[in-house]
C-alpha cells in the first residue's frame, strides 16, 4: 500500500482550531455526513464536531485541535496538545456499532501522531485521524496506516 502522507516538513504554516474545524466539515459534507448535530465553538465544552450521515444511523465525533501559537518549540506544544485530544477523544467512545471516532489535527501533527498513536489502540476503538493540510485537504489515517508505519521502524 502507498503511503498517503507526505514527508514531515519542518516551516509549515500554523492552522487554527477554527480552520481545522471549517475544512473538516466541508470533508464530511463530502463523505455524505449532512445532518450536524453538535459543532462546538472554541471557548465551549464537550465534542467538538458531532455529525450524522444523511439517510442513517452512523455518526461521526470528532476532536479537534489546532497548531500551537508561534512559539520558538512548537513540537514542546503539540505533545501535550495531541495527548489532551486523545483522552478527550478516549473519553467519549461509546461501542455502538453507528459510531466512528476521529482527531482532527493540523498535517504539523503527523510525525506525532505516527509516533505517539498506538495502532492496536486506534484498531480497538475505531479510531481514525484527520490531518489537514495549509490548502485545506484534509487526509484520512486509520489504524492500517499507523500499523503500517510503525512496523517499519
Amino acid at each position: 500500500m502507498a503511503s498517503v502522507w507526505k514527508p514531515y516538513e519542518q516551516n509549515l504554516t500554523r492552522l487554527t482550531e477554527e480552520f481545522v474545524r471549517n475544512r473538516v466539515l466541508e470533508w464530511l459534507s463530502k463523505q455524505g455526513y449532512g445532518i450536524i448535530s453538535r459543532v462546538k465553538t472554541i471557548s465551549e465544552h464537550g465534542v467538538d464536531i458531532k455529525v450524522r450521515k444523511t439517510k442513517s444511523y452512523s455518526y461521526f465525533v470528532i476532536e479537534v485541535k489546532g497548531d500551537p501559537p508561534t512559539t520558538k518549540h512548537p513540537e514542546k506544544i503539540r505533545h501535550p496538545a495531541f495527548l489532551s485530544a486523545l483522552g478527550e477523544i478516549v473519553q467519549r467512545v461509546k461501542h455502538e456499532r453507528h459510531y466512528r471516532y476521529a482527531l482532527a489535527l493540523p498535517s504539523s501533527f503527523q510525525k506525532l501522531v505516527f509516533r505517539r498513536l498506538p495502532w492496536v489502540a486506534a484498531k480497538k476503538i475505531g479510531l481514525e485521524v484527520l490531518l489537514v493540510d495549509a490548502k485545506g485537504k484534509v487526509t484520512r489515517i486509520t489504524w492500517r496506516e499507523i500499523k503500517e508505519h510503525q512496523t517499519k521502524r
